[in-house]
């Protein structure tokens, strides 16, 4: 296959600048990384269909890229730019939404499947636009942007998909009779095909996101893209097989052991694969670790939560150096924002919650969060770091509210302390897990329900379901104003958190000061709980 489809007609609601045209990552945009994936991987023939703004896409024709204009962008919608590019087509192609940012490995394994046709989904992200997939069989049965259409969410399409050219020329026949010019391509592939003509590959864990507004466009650029910065940095794989040796020193580690990265926010996370087919995950500290986790407590935590059944069993832990060594999951799918907040899924987090808070294990510290602001502060400071304008005006604010709390009563309990989706993994028989236990220690269990909510922007209703569960029926009175000040404080120790990280070279793009900025704002609604 040497063909690919680009589309880019569509108008902008916001913008006077097509954001698959905006730079983004230094003076690379949308486009031009779409581009340099599609011919690092052998695509040839690029057909560009372009709408709104069209002669802004002009000078990629110089690059050898087929431009073709849709007139009636505003009067029609994907097939219709699609079916613009049918003079160009005489093999199966790639089909690509200009406007989506994804990791080159979605393109790689399409190319690589033998599947004429082929969708990409990934998991439910919860951003709103979603075009929502139900599989049956190992093939798609059903694409929605209406959740109230799907009986089992399997994902959301990604915007990338491989089209045989005998179903292309099937839509193309059933466009050419329809009424409806706004239909989308993805409806007119399901009505051209039939459930075994419509395989898929499921990515878990893809970084990607789609650019629909300058909220989408400012989060690719702020929170997606320096995270698939941190995933895609060169590891030194020598230095890999160093660590294996030393935690499989009864075995032979070569060269046909499969290491795969495999993400994480600050550490360093690899699939290992030996030579026996036994899989594993790997997990390397990231920078600027020293001094905020103390791996002694995080090895006698994580294990203490094994054998409550909630953290995979730990097979090596080195407590001077953070390396670690867990089963893998199979057919894990790490939640997401969006996943998390499913009614399922709500459920067993706090069944993990209840299992947790209620186990009567006593960590081997204490988290207390104004002693970990101030130990923060203490090591921001060692890193030559400084914490952003106006933090001095807000500290006497977040210090007062040690009183507040004490008064409203403060329950200490083991917790996880660093609840963000991400830790949650599902296995395939839909059991979860919760991970990364580096953060864990004797603490409030509102603080962990402040960080679940927090993270996952959970809604006021889903907040009642979750309460309502834990609490059997019987929220606290005063569980509202807790949750707010915990959710201050958690936002201004990561803020801290993320300026030491940044001090030490690593990049984490606004999240510390959108977090700061959060919490300058959330502080003064204290009072009026």
């Amino acid at each position: 296959m040497k063909t690919a489809v680009i589309l880019s007609a569509r108008k902008e609601r916001d913008t006077t600048i097509p954001y698959p045209l905006q730079p983004f990552g230094g003076d690379e945009c949308l486009l031009e990384r779409t581009l340099g994936i599609l011919r690092e991987n052998g695509i040839e023939k690029i057909v560009l269909v372009v709408g709104y703004r069209s002669e802004l896409f002009q000078s990629y024709k110089e690059l050898g890229v087929i431009v073709v204009v849709n007139e009636d962008f505003q009067f029609t919608a994907s097939m219709a730019s699609l079916a613009m590019a049918a003079p160009y087509i005489d093999e199966d192609f790639l089909l690509v939404e200009s406007d989506t940012f994804y990791e080159r490995v979605v393109v790689e394994k399409l190319l690589a499947t033998s599947n004429r046709n082929c969708l990409s989904i990934t998991d439910e992200s919860g951003k709103g636009d979603e075009a929502f997939v139900e599989v049956c069989n190992g093939f798609v049965s059903k694409i929605t942007k209406d959740r109230h259409q799907v009986c089992n969410i399997e994902g959301e399409m990604i915007g990338v998909s491989k089209l045989s050219l005998e179903t292309f020329r099937v839509m193309l026949a059933k466009f050419a009779s329809a009424s409806n010019r706004y239909v989308n391509y993805e409806y007119l592939f399901v009505d051209s095909t039939n459930a075994i003509e419509r395989p898929y590959i499921k990515f878990n864990s893809l970084i990607w996101g789609g650019v629909d507004n300058i909220h989408d466009f400012e989060k690719l650029k702020n929170y997606i893209y320096p995270r698939l910065c941190r995933k895609e940095n060169p590891y030194d794989k020598d230095n890999l097989i160093t660590y294996l040796k030393k935690i499989f020193n009864d075995v032979e580690v070569g060269p046909d052991w499969q290491i795969d990265q495999i993400g994480g926010m600050s550490n360093k996370n690899f699939k290992v694969v030996t030579s026996t087919g036994n899989s594993y995950i790997l997990r390397v500290p990231g920078i600027a670790s020293e001094g905020m986790v103390l791996r002694s407590n995080e090895d006698v935590n994580g294990k203490l939560a094994c054998k409550m059944g909630i953290n995979p069993d730990i097979k090596y832990f080195d407590d001077s150096s953070g390396l670690k060594l867990a089963e893998y999951i199979e057919g894990a799918e790490t939640l997401n924002a969006g996943t998390i907040q499913r009614m399922s899924n709500m459920q067993k987090v706090v069944d993990i919650f209840k299992a947790l808070h209620h186990s009567q294990v006593r960590f081997a510290n204490e988290f207390n969060i104004f002693h970990e602001l101030m130990k923060y502060e203490r090591l921001l400071q060692e890193a030559g770091g400084e914490m952003y304008a106006g933090y001095s005006e807000l500290r006497p604010k977040v210090f007062a509210l040690e009183d507040i709390l004490n008064g409203l009563g403060v329950d200490i309990k083991p917790c996880h302390n660093d609840l963000v989706p991400e830790n949650f993994i599902k296995d395939s028989n839909g059991r979860i897990y919760l991970i990364d236990w580096e953060y864990s220690g004797m603490n409030d269990p509102m603080a962990d329900f402040a960080a679940l909510f927090l993270e996952s922007n959970f809604d006021e209703d889903n907040i009642d379901f979750v309460l309502t569960k834990y609490f059997n029926g019987k929220i606290p009175t005063h569980a509202r104003e807790k949750l707010l000040i915990y959710q201050v404080l958690w936002d201004v120790l990561w803020a801290i958190w993320t300026c030491i990280k940044e001090a030490k070279g690593d990049d984490f793009g606004t999240y510390g000061q959108d977090r700061f900025k959060r919490a300058l704002i959330m502080v003064e609604r204290i009072n009026h709980v």
